[in-house]
């Protein structure tokens, strides 16, 4: 598994809350990415991946995240992502205020229970 680090970037562009990902590949950690900015997709920011120096293909401001991308990352690493989006959730920034990301958190918490 490598090292990522994603970021949420306010409309302002500055960079805040890094989060540490640990993914197979770019493509793993660019879906636990997508499916970060799905859940909390009410709110005005980005996100961004990097490794290392390398910032990684696929996120910006522009890309609108969809439910599908929540929903792969949902069925292949539900516990990764709950840590995820519960540390969203208590990071104290604007995020953390999201209505969607609640909703989210909430509803994979039920998903966990249920199996």
């Amino acid at each position: 598994m490598a090292k990522y680090r994603m970021y949420i970037v306010e409309r302002s562009g500055k960079f805040r809350w890094p989060y540490d990902l640990f993914a197979k590949g770019d493509d793993d950690a660019l879906s636990m990415a997508h499916a970060a900015h799905y859940a909390c997709s009410d709110m005005p920011v980005a996100v961004e991946v990097w490794h290392g120096a390398r910032r990684i293909p696929g996120t910006s401001h522009i890309r609108i995240a969809s439910r599908d991308q929540w929903e792969r990352a949902c069925s292949a690493q539900p516990e990764a992502l709950l840590r995820l989006t519960e540390a969203l959730r208590n990071s104290g920034t604007s995020v953390a205020r999201s209505r969607r990301l609640s909703e989210q958190v909430d509803a994979l918490r039920s998903r966990q229970n249920a199996a």
